[in-house]
Order: structure tokens, then sequence, then C-alpha cells
């Protein structure tokens, strides 16, 4: 949806009042870029799928009585989602 150019001389008014009144700031917001929704679907995806398949070996490894399952199921629910969240966080920036 296209600006007016009332609305859109504003907007440029307040980007350079931003600029000189914190550059830091306006550099931070000129990097910004949002991630495609397909990216976010897919790492979305990824997590959820990493999450469900943790859970299930867990689930086994409470049925066996076993430790090894149990522990690569904790690693798998917790530690890997965080992981990738965390990568896509600060990529996003």
């Amino acid at each position: 949806m296209a600006l007016r150019d009332h609305e859109q001389h504003q907007l440029d008014e307040i980007e350079r009042c931003l600029a000189q009144e914190n550059p830091r700031l306006a550099r931070r917001f000129e990097k910004f870029r949002p991630m495609p929704a397909v990216t976010f679907a897919a790492a979305a995806l990824g997590v959820l799928s990493v999450f469900l398949t943790g859970l299930v070996t867990l689930v086994v490894g409470f049925g066996m009585g076993s430790v090894a399952p149990i522990a690569v199921g904790a690693v798998l629910t917790t530690a890997i989602p965080l992981a990738i969240v965390w990568f896509y966080r600060c990529h996003w920036r």
C-alpha cells in the first residue's frame, strides 16, 4: 500500500531526525529485513520435528528403562530446538 505524499514526507522527516539523534539505532533499522514466510515456516517445521523425535525417543527410553535413549531424547527435545531458534534469532537482526 503506497503512502500519500504528505505521509511519505513525514516518514522521511522522522527518519532524518532518528539518524541525527541516534545514528546507531538508525543503522540497525536499515539492516532489518523481516524473514520470509517460507524460511520461517521451514524453521518452525524443523524445530517441531526435532522436538517430536526427541519426545518419542524419551518415551521409548523410559519404556526400555535405558539411560542412553533417555539422554538422546532429552538433548533432542531441549538443546537442539533451542540451538536452532538461537541461530535464526541471531540472523534475524
